[in-house]
């Protein structure tokens, strides 16, 4: 099994848990606004409402039920049941005894059943339920009536059934059996319940992309991290062979000298008589060691200098790895300040130096690199180069940039500064112009005029913008015209090879006879041109 499903497993786990303890608190709040809602409804509004006319509401719909249920008239019943359901759902039975079991009975009319009932009624709940006599009604005017239909005669019942919740709980329940029936305030529980999941979806979504992000930033910490370690280990290595070297040509000279004294003691003894010979000698052996004394003073600065150097190396490593997190950074910087070679003025500029001496045509001679070449000789100002590579068809410029991030700009890339949006924002600093593009452009352009003073070859120039891996030059893209590029280390190799490629095809049909490699850097250099 891939031992990186593991993590991946666990940071899933994470997501869950965190995305349940958010869904969870969510869902908790939104209950207590529903049962706070459900107060408000029931207890202070519709209950108090609909109670305080019940009994004017009930008397008005015996009249009216009393003359229909005499007449046989079926609609007119159920339109007043309907037209009257609420809070109260209303049944009518065929019971005619005023007691109040009556388990014979049958049910005749109910509320419409399609009405939102929370119970539909059955012939067992009218047991405890409470209910008004139907009477037949008195003859109005000149009706007759007739014996076997008296006046006041019990016709059936009126039984009025409780249709609003016992409990909060009882009335959640039922919403949660079916969330979407429109039936008292349920449908602000749903929406109250759909607002807090959504507003835990957009929480978590936040949350994980908070986390993502700061896992990325560890992750090029500790690559970055990994590769000062790299550095230190190499450069301390370099020290300490430094030191060992120093100390064996210290001892060979030693005793070099050591045999020479011995061997002019052994002359000075055969020719003790000869006075001009010993005071010789004597001048012979106090230059030698005036030599050795200055030497092995040499060789002691050298070697005490070293040895500070690898205790100082050594304490800021030991910084390094004890710094707290807040401190990292800074010690980080120390460390990388303290193993910057005297021929670089960084550790990118040293990896872009190893990454193009490790390839093949550097190795086979076919490529030739400058390192902090003046292209501004016999000017009152000063233009280093970080590098500039040669070959036999073209030179390019290497500009290095060490910013990690997403490299942008507020506007035009050509025309605005480049910032770089890491852990924090920073602008790209140039030491020509507002922005990179300007100070290679400045370098390509004073490069140009050393060509017309001393060059009897044609060359393209071009310019490269190096920025490390962990920079995101997206928003770039790889051209700033046709002259001009931006690359990551990672890709520097292969944009060079593209490079040399283009312009040895440019030459191959203008200029077919072209120089050396070492003929171009003697060029360049100022030197007498050896054909």
């Amino acid at each position: 099994m891939n031992p990186r499903f593991f993590p991946q497993y666990r940071l899933l786990c994470l997501s869950l848990l965190r995305f349940g303890l958010i869904l969870v608190v969510s869902l908790s709040v939104a209950t207590y606004l529903n049962y706070d809602t459900y107060r408000d409804f029931y207890g202070k509004k519709l209950f108090k409402l609909h109670t305080a006319d019940l009994k004017t509401l009930a008397n008005q719909m015996t009249i009216k039920l009393n003359f229909f249920l005499d007449q046989g008239d079926s609609a007119a019943i159920q339109n007043v049941l309907d037209a009257s359901f609420g809070l109260f759902g209303f049944v009518i039975t065929d019971c005619v005894t005023p007691q109040r079991l009556c388990p014979e009975q049958k049910i005749l009319y109910t509320s419409d059943p399609e009405l939102p009932w929370l119970h539909k009624p059955g012939r067992e709940d009218l047991q405890s339920g409470s209910f008004a006599l139907l009477q037949r009604p008195r003859p109005v005017g000149d009706m007759s009536v007739s014996p076997d239909r008296p006046p006041g005669q019990i016709i059936g019942r009126l039984y009025v059934i409780k249709n609003i919740p016992s409990s909060f709980r009882e009335d959640y329940l039922h919403w949660l059996r079916s969330p979407f029936r429109d039936t008292g305030v349920r449908r602000f529980y749903l929406r109250t319940s759909f607002a807090f999941v959504a507003g835990a979806l957009i929480i978590w979504t936040v949350t994980e992309f908070y986390f993502l992000v700061r896992r990325r930033q560890r992750r090029t910490m500790l690559r970055r991290e990994e590769e000062l370690r790299t550095s230190v280990a190499s450069y301390l290595k370099q020290l300490t062979e430094k030191d060992s070297q120093i100390t064996r040509l210290n001892d060979q000279s030693r005793r070099q000298y050591e045999a020479y004294v011995a061997k002019i003691r052994s002359l000075e003894q055969k020719i003790r008589n000869e006075e001009e010979y010993r005071e010789l000698a004597e001048q012979i052996i106090g230059e030698l060691e005036s030599a050795q004394a200055e030497q092995s003073s040499s060789y002691a600065a050298e070697l005490d200098s070293t040895r500070e150097e690898i205790l100082q190396l050594q304490k800021k490593i030991e910084e390094f790895e004890q710094a707290s997190r807040s401190g990292r950074e800074s010690s980080y910087k120390a460390l990388e300040e303290a193993v910057r070679t005297r021929q670089f003025s960084n550790v990118f500029e040293q990896r872009i130096y190893e990454t193009i001496a490790a390839s093949r045509q550097f190795q086979r001679g076919e490529w030739r690199l400058l390192h902090n070449f003046d292209v501004a000789p016999g000017r009152n100002y000063r233009q280093f180069t970080d590098f500039i590579l040669v070959n036999n068809d073209a030179l390019v410029i290497i500009e290095a940039k060490y910013y990690v991030g997403t490299i942008e700009s507020p506007g035009d890339f050509l025309n605005d500064i480049w910032i770089s949006t890491s852990s924090q924002r920073k602008k790209i600093d140039c030491l020509w112009g507002e922005n990179p593009y300007h100070q290679i452009n400045e370098y390509s352009m004073s490069l140009m005029k050393i060509l017309k003073q001393r060059s009897p070859w044609n060359f393209q120039i071009f310019a490269v913008i190096v920025f490390p891996d962990e920079a995101d030059i997206s928003r770039l893209g790889e051209h700033l015209g046709k002259f001009y590029r931006v690359t990551t280390l990672g890709r520097l190799l292969p944009l060079l090879d593209g490079i040399f490629a283009e312009s040895r095809r440019f030459q191959a049909s203008r200029n077919p006879q072209r120089p050396k490699p070492e003929q171009v850097e003697e060029m360049l250099r100022g030197r007498k041109i050896s054909f």
